[in-house]
Parts: C-alpha cells; structure tokens; sequence
C-alpha cells in the first residue's frame, strides 16, 4: 500500500478512559501471501503463528480477505487458506490480483472481483464470504468509476469492509526480514518498539476524528497483513489494544454501525481511512480539528534499516 497523510490530535490531549470502550474489528489483507519472509520460515508457519495470537486473545471473526492469483505461486499457499477456516475465521474478497482500481477500467476491476469467488467458494463456503476490500484502500479515481464499482458490489451481494485503523503495518515486514536474515537484535527491537509505538498512536488518531465527525466512538476496523513480522507481532498488539481499552468485535457487528451506510462520495489520489474520506467530504482539513502532521510514521529508517 502506497504511504498516505497520518494526522494526530494536537491541541487536545484525552484518555481513552473519558470515552466508553473502544470497539475494534480485526481484519488481514492480502492471503494468502504477503511481503517477504525469513528463510527459516513458511507461509503456513507465519499464519499458524497469527492465527495461535488471534484465537489466545479471543479475536471474533477476523476476516482474511484474500488474492486467489497468488495460489499457482506454490501449491502449500492454498495450506493457508485452509487453516483460517479450520480455526473458523471466514475469507472475503481483496480482488484475484491485488489491482488497484485507479489503474482499472470498471470492466477490469470487475472481473477481478468475479474471478477470486472461485476460490472463495472452494475454500470459504462455509461462512458469509461476501465481504470486499479495495486493494491500497483505493475506491476509483473517478465517481464515475467509484460509483460503477460501489453499484457492482451491492448487486452481487457484498459488504465493503472499510478501514478506520491503518499504521501502515505492512511497511515493517521487509524490513523483518533484511535484520533477521542480519540477525541485527537491535534493529528489531526498534522494529518492535516503532510498529507498536506506531499502532498505538493511530488508535489515539482514530478515536478522535470518531469523536470529532460524529460525536461518538464507532465500531472501528482495523487493517492488518499476513506478514511475517505481523505474525511476531500481533499478540503484543492485541494486547497492547486492550490496555488501551479496546474491545474486539465481529467485522459483521462492525459494519452495523450506522457511519458505514455514508457515502463520501469523494476521489483520492492514495488510499485512505473512511474517517479521512468523510472528512474530505465535508469540506473540512486537519485545522478544522486541530490537527497537525503525524511524525511518528518512521518511513525513512524503515525503507533504510539493515540494508
């Protein structure tokens, strides 16, 4: 996913005890493969070890929505898709490929969508599979293709998962894997202390735009990857959430929140945040909320660390 604007509260300091608890939906992009891995692991290996955190911290159906193209890569890769419904969590559809939709005609986009249901159907029949996320978050670069696509998925019967939780996650995995193979122990301790720093600090942003456009905490959903170094990660963050004062919900109870019938109606140029994208809609920037740049987002060390 392409780096977008991360902004925090900066005028205002608040403490998540003010608030009722926070609800979250865990969600996983991009299985059954993401980024690089270290050698002395296996896909399956990483999805075991995310899938163990999610069920020892009694995560409710964390929908892995999943690139079917990526299984002719290796045949042990449909070995993943297999274990997320074994532990009983469901898949839904990320498009066959991972295409952007600014770079697709609606024809295009749409048989991306059409072409992953095979793969849906063989291994996710036994649960509601007909849930979408858009590739890099990106809804159309035109309203006219935006609206072509929203239009699409309501006939065949989906839900879009939407995000108001992003860290860019993702951005750590390639960099796991260049320290480890280094066996650089502190470098991964800052790998460590920046991904948690950095999913905590969105939490925080997230909760505040929640409170400041619609005078309430939402039913939030958080994006994560099937990474491997999500895999090393994910049970210190979940209960790095907790002592936040989340609670974690079903992607379903999520959607139930009545902000996701909106329609922002807006293009953007990177993929971004539902909340992001209901501001813009309103006519309102980060001033209006007293908020600044979030400097937190190490982009640079992460693309430099362990080279």
């Amino acid at each position: 996913m392409k780096r977008k604007t991360f902004f925090l509260i900066a005028t205002f300091f608040f403490s998540f005890s003010t608030y009722a608890k926070i609800q979250v939906a865990v969600t996983v992009d991009d299985l059954p493969s993401h980024s690089k891995i270290p050698s002395n692991t296996t896909r399956v290996e990483v999805a075991q070890k995310m899938l163990a955190a999610l069920k020892a911290q009694h995560v409710p159906e964390v929908y892995g929505f999943i690139n079917a193209a990526k299984l002719k890569e290796d045949d042990d890769l449909a070995k993943v898709l297999q274990l997320w419904i074994k532990e009983g969590f469901p898949l839904g559809n990320h498009t066959w490929s991972h295409k952007s939709l600014h770079k697709s005609s609606v024809e295009e986009f749409e048989k991306e969508i059409d072409d992953n249901e095979k793969s849906l159907e063989q291994y996710g029949s036994k649960y509601n599979w007909r849930y979408f996320r858009y590739p890099f978050l990106h809804e159309g670069n035109t309203l006219e293709k935006r609206s072509s696509i929203r239009s699409y998925l309501r006939k065949k019967g989906y839900k879009t998962a939407q995000v108001t939780v992003d860290f860019e996650d993702w951005s750590w995995n390639d960099p796991y894997v260049r320290c480890s193979e280094k066996k650089e122990a502190l470098q991964i301790e800052w790998l460590k202390q920046t991904y948690l720093q950095s999913a905590i600090d969105q939490l925080h942003r997230a909760e505040a735009l929640s409170q400041g456009l619609f005078h309430k905490s939402i039913a939030h959903i958080l994006l994560l990857h099937i990474g491997a170094f999500d895999a090393e990660m994910i049970e210190k963050l979940l209960e790095a959430y907790k002592k936040e004062g989340v609670e974690f919900i079903p992607l379903s109870e999520a959607l139930n929140d009545d902000i996701y019938s909106i329609d922002p109606a807006v293009t953007l140029e990177s993929g971004s945040e539902f909340t992001f994208q209901v501001m813009k809609s309103r006519g309102l920037t980060q001033k209006d909320f007293g908020l600044q740049p979030y400097a937190g987002y190490p982009q640079e060390k992460l693309e430099k660390v362990c080279r």
